[in-house]
């Protein structure tokens, strides 16, 4: 129990602690950003499943083209 009201902060006095502790909150920020895309896509992806669309890599068909070429015009 004493040594959380030590006055001794060895940690802290080390020249590079800030350093190391900025990087490690930068690179901990990226790794939320990635987390926080990959739930957005995840929540884009079953509202767009709601919405009718299935899965990515499906086409739509044109329904307005005519099913058989045409002659083509000279």
């Amino acid at each position: 129990m004493p040594l959380l009201f030590r006055r001794d902060r060895s940690i802290l006095k080390r020249p590079d602690a800030q350093d190391q502790m900025e990087k490690l909150l930068a690179d901990s920020l990226r790794t939320l950003g990635q987390v926080c895309a990959k739930v957005a896509d995840l929540i884009e992806a079953q509202r767009l499943e709601r919405q009718g669309y299935s899965q990515q890599n499906d086409f739509l068909r044109r329904l307005d083209q005519e099913q058989e070429p045409g002659p083509k015009k000279e």
